[in-house]
């Protein structure tokens, strides 16, 4: 049996981002029985990811003591320590990043999301910018294996670090159908329900990198050209929490929200809700300046929903033909976007492409290969 340490900070906060990935690609290999995972992090595993302690091939190891109070000292100076004694065949650094000290002859696959560092280094925090900084270019050096969530991160990343393409390759996020359903089962809860049908949805986290401030501009043009009511209760609904926003348009937003009652911002919602979120909507935006992947327009598409999305590589790869990309800087595209929006809310436009390649099951058999890649190579 493959015996694999993981960074699993993430799995000790709420689900959402990288969180998700990992969560949802350990349960595919939670009935294998080539691999044990351990599972690393200075916390305890938050509730939302318990599930995959079900599991008997996986194991939670936490930290203790003073370096386990911050992630960054765990990580970097006790976590190197800790793996000695686990008899590891390999390390999954999960953030893109691994430890400094990490023993020498332990061989690394590093999970790279995105180059948000090197191409919008702006809307990181500061924090988190300068932790990237040390880092990253050691931990792309150090593995053995990268495995990108997209094409298009794969190939930044490759000529960004000049990375040997053959020990490089893509295990895209996905969706899993029967647990959608099952979520579906579940009845609404009562904030879902009161929010009716038809809505246009955003899920994210609002912080800079997903440019809120250029879809709050594109709903008042919307909400200026529905004046003569033809789409009934117009609403704009997001998902996600407040993250890394200036206090100054956040102010603004959800002033906006308490004037015009008509932007719902809607926080700490279980699977069950969100999918109910998606499924009761008429329509999906996500006006990112740059993205790794993008989860929730997957999930929209899931759905059938229409979407208008910017013009980057990474949604083109999920969505093909089947959704409309457009830029995201000047006031004409402001008002293109409206428009759009406008005319398939009154059509009413469903997604008619595929989404058939992107499962949690074909990520983790992608993940697989990688692991058994790199071993096989360490014992050549």
């Amino acid at each position: 049996m493959i015996r694999i340490g993981m960074d699993a900070r993430p799995l000790s906060t709420p689900m959402s981002g990288v969180g998700r990935l990992l969560h949802e690609t350990l349960l595919a290999f939670s009935k294998s029985t080539q691999y044990e995972f351990y599972l690393f992090s200075h916390k305890p595993i938050h509730s939302s990811h318990s599930k995959i302690l079900h599991s008997s091939n996986i194991h939670w190891e936490q930290g203790s003591g003073f370096l386990s109070k911050k992630g960054g000292l765990y990580f970097n100076i006790q976590l190197p320590f800790l793996l000695k004694n686990f008899n590891l065949n390999l390390f999954w650094g999960s953030q893109q990043v691994l430890p400094p000290f990490l023993p020498k002859d332990l061989p690394a696959v590093l999970t790279y999301c995105d180059l948000v560092l090197y191409l919008y280094p702006s809307t990181m925090r500061p924090i988190a910018r300068l932790q990237q900084h040390l880092f990253q270019s050691y931990s792309v050096k150090r593995s053995s294996h990268i495995l990108s969530i997209s094409k298009n991160t794969q190939d930044d990343m490759i000529a960004k670090f000049d990375y040997p393409s053959n020990r490089a390759s893509v295990a895209y996020p996905g969706i899993d159908e029967k647990e959608i359903e099952n979520l579906l089962k579940i009845k609404p809860s009562e904030r879902i329900k009161s929010l009716g049908k038809n809505y246009i949805l955003s899920v994210s986290t609002i912080e800079p990198r997903k440019n809120y401030s250029f879809l709050l501009r594109v709903f008042r043009c919307l909400r200026e050209k529905n004046k003569s009511n033809k789409i009934k209760n117009l609403k704009w609904v997001i998902a996600g929490k407040k993250g890394w926003e200036t206090e100054e348009f956040l102010n603004e937003l959800m002033q906006e929200s308490k004037e015009f009652n008509d932007i719902i911002i809607l926080e700490n919602l279980n699977d069950s809700e969100l999918h109910h979120l998606y499924k009761n909507s008429g329509f999906f935006w996500m006006a990112s300046h740059y993205e790794g992947f993008g989860i929730p327009l997957l999930e929209s598409l899931y759905h059938k929903k229409m979407a208008i999305v910017s013009n980057i590589p990474t949604f083109e790869e999920i969505g093909k033909k089947g959704i409309e990309y457009h830029p995201v800087e000047t006031e004409f595209d402001v008002q293109t976007w409206a428009e759009r929006s406008l005319y398939h809310l009154l059509k009413k436009t469903q997604f008619k492409g595929s989404i058939r390649k992107f499962t949690w099951k074909a990520s983790a058999e992608q993940t697989g290969k990688a692991f058994h890649s790199v071993i096989k190579n360490k014992t050549l």
